[in-house]
């Protein structure tokens, strides 16, 4: 027959499983909500949403493994560890993801910015990327792409509207800046004012 301390002891390492895991849970539970529910689309909240689910079924099935392999104890201080880690480590995710999302989206301000600065009235955007299209020999999917970034459009927000993967569109960017010369928004910037200035 098992000791008394020996069924507390098991009592607890339970106890510490299902904290360890219900804590990672809930962390991933309110990652997706916020994901699913933001007004506008985040790739932050995404990447953080991810980031906790994979956390939460590793904690899920590594538990049940080392529960399997050792004891509930091994379990426990496993949950609990994971739980730390993955705390600390999305916390300091999130801010950095979120920091580059933050430069990225000034970056499109300050071209959307440069371009209405310099907008002749009767030339519409649509006709200026049209004409740039022509002049790089620029993609369909390119201009498109060209004529969102100059309305301000982050990358996932073109992503979602041409229902194509973030990766895709970070290609045609790539290529869209190869095609003009430039190597990031503040040049595209500054080639679409120096385009329009020469058209005026």
């Amino acid at each position: 027959m098992r000791a008394k301390g020996g069924l507390v002891m098991d009592w607890m390492s339970v106890v510490a499983v299902i904290g360890g895991v219900g804590v990672l849970f809930v962390a991933c539970c309110v990652a997706i909500a916020q994901a699913a529910f933001s007004e506008t689309m985040s790739r932050t909240k995404l990447q953080v949403a991810i980031f906790y689910g994979t956390v939460f079924a590793v904690a899920l099935f590594g538990c049940l493994a080392i529960t399997q392999a050792a004891d509930t104890g091994a379990a426990s201080v496993f949950s609990l560890a994971l739980c730390a880690v993955s705390l600390f480590v999305g916390w300091h995710l999130s801010r950095a993801w979120r920091l580059n999302e933050d430069v990225e989206i000034a970056s499109l301000n300050e071209l959307r910015r440069f371009v209405e600065t310099h907008q002749n009235v009767e030339d519409s955007l649509e006709e200026r990327c049209a004409r740039t299209a022509r002049d790089y020999d620029l993609t369909r999917r390119e201009e498109a792409i060209l004529n969102l970034l100059l309305e301000g459009k982050t990358r996932s927000e073109i992503a979602r509207e041409l229902v194509v993967s973030d990766n895709t569109v970070k290609t045609h960017i790539r290529n869209l800046y190869r095609k003009m010369g430039v190597s990031g928004k503040d040049e595209l910037a500054d080639a679409m004012v120096e385009r329009c200035g020469n058209a005026g």
